[in-house]
């Protein structure tokens, strides 16, 4: 077949205009695919990154009765000797091997006030240090603060601060239903005021440290959940399932991230959303591909009928077309996916700002978002844009292998 191959470089090479036409439709297509691939792997990064650190972890261990009533932040559905659960985790080599970070975590919902203004707030209770590497919200705090150092401090969203008109300074009073069922009370002095630039921690998040948590809402040696962050976020399932058959009982719950919250199943759906939406684009790019090919066969009946009366058999009739579609396919894939990765490459380094896009949405998202360069995708990238090329060729090209080869002398 290789004789073939060449037939068909040479065929393309005939008139050049309409080959570069024909590969610059594709190009374009396949460009823009890998645009959007990088600018979803961006989306969907930043999307995973904080709402794994501020809300699920890549992992999430909890008692099942408090995954069944997450939405309300149950303080007395609570793991029992978590610290014992936490060596045993990490005794395991094969586990702990993918783990950076395991720490509990606390969360419980409280209305504050201050100078007669109210507002539905959340507390997130961890270790400062830990919280520190995990949030990062000590780089997001505004001139005047600092991060939380002792116990009975605070720092609060920059949004809730000037909802409730609070100052570094100021001191923040506490009142929440503890495990044991009563309220308690505690204070907090204001240290920081942070802008995450995520409007749903801005605007509803105080922290304090773990161990006031557990005072106020008296959880002796218990915690709320523990938070696991891996390596690699891919590996969730496969961690989380090692976990499962180690330490897992019918009380516990240990939940990768795409099932611990409502964010994991609007990643799965997008990227198979966009999966058809690139086969579309794919195939849009390609259709003057056929055009193309149908035009060709036209112009050709008579080579087509001397080269079938010479002996070429219906399938190196077909292979010859088909693979002329292809290579128009490849040249312009392999364009595409250059020129894409030099426009992906530039929003990675420069990112794409949607402060405004974003100011109204209530998801944990970064107002800049930084594309993705992935040669996973970009090989996919190739092969869509080759193989979808190849697909709008087979009907001209089965047209050229079924005529008759006197009739398609006789025609020109």
């Amino acid at each position: 077949m290789l004789y073939l191959l060449k037939l068909a470089f040479r065929n393309l090479l005939r008139n050049t205009r309409r080959s570069l036409l024909a590969v610059l439709s594709v190009m374009l297509s396949i460009m823009f695919i890998v645009f959007m691939q990088g600018m979803l792997g961006g989306f969907m990064g930043s999307l995973v990154r904080n709402y794994t650190r501020n809300e699920t972890g890549h992992i999430r261990i909890a008692t099942r009765d408090f995954v069944d009533k997450v939405r309300f932040y149950p303080v007395t559905e609570n793991i029992e000797n978590p610290d014992s659960l936490i060596a045993g985790i990490k005794d395991d080599p094969d586990i702990a091997k993918h783990i950076d970070i395991i720490t509990k975590r606390i969360y419980f919902g409280v209305l504050l006030n201050n100078r007669g203004n109210n507002k539905n707030a959340v507390a997130l209770a961890g270790d400062p240090a830990t919280e520190k590497d995990l949030l990062l919200l000590h780089k997001s705090i505004l001139p005047g603060g600092r991060y939380i150092r002792n116990e009975r401090e605070t720092i609060i969203g920059a949004g809730l601060a000037e909802a409730l008109d609070f100052k570094v300074g100021d001191t923040v009073k506490v009142m929440a239903q503890g495990g044991d069922y009563a309220l308690h009370l505690r204070k907090f002095a204001v240290v920081g005021i942070f802008e995450s630039g995520l409007k749903d921690m801005d605007e509803r998040i105080f922290q304090i440290p773990l161990s006031d948590a557990e005072k106020l809402l008296r959880m002796k040696d218990e915690t709320q959940q523990i938070i696991l962050m891996l390596d690699n976020y891919h590996r969730a399932e496969q961690v989380a399932s090692a976990i499962e058959q180690k330490i897992g009982t019918p009380e516990l719950s240990i939940q990768p991230w795409r099932e611990a919250g409502i964010y994991g199943n609007y990643v799965t759906l997008a990227a198979k959303m966009y999966n058809i939406i690139y086969f579309v684009i794919a195939l849009l790019g390609a259709f003057i591909i056929g055009n193309i090919m149908m035009m060709v066969v036209l112009e050709r009946r008579r080579e087509i009928g001397v080269l079938k009366s010479m002996g070429l058999s219906r399938i190196k009739i077909l292979f010859l077309f088909i693979s002329e579609g292809i290579i128009l396919g490849l040249a312009g894939s392999l364009a595409g996916v250059a020129g894409g990765s030099l426009v992906s490459w530039y929003f990675h380094i420069f990112g794409l700002d949607f402060s405004k896009a974003l100011s109204s949405v209530n998801m944990p998202m970064d107002s800049v978002v930084y594309t993705t360069i992935d040669t996973g995708g970009l090989a996919v990238a190739v092969v869509l844009g080759t193989l979808v090329s190849g697909l709008v060729s087979i009907i001209p090209s089965w047209q050229a292998a079924r005529m008759n080869a006197v009739n398609a002398i006789k025609s020109v």
